[in-house]
């Protein structure tokens, strides 16, 4: 008589769950710097700085 579970069954599912929340992190890190560097050009026509670039951008939504 075990106190602990078998888990085994289980552990291709937590590992398929960290690589998808792995790839996922890394394509919304991806997709951010995209968004910066697309709008690097606009913003330094402006000379604004990130944080106001950007706040801009949030407030206008």
């Amino acid at each position: 008589m075990t106190l602990v579970p078998d888990l085994s069954p289980i552990v291709p599912f937590v590992i398929g769950f960290f690589v998808l929340a792995a790839i996922s992190g890394l394509l919304a890190v991806a997709a951010v710097a995209g968004l910066v560097v697309t709008n690097r050009r606009t913003r330094l026509a402006r000379h604004q700085s990130v944080r106001t670039y950007y706040r801009g951008l949030s407030l206008s939504h």
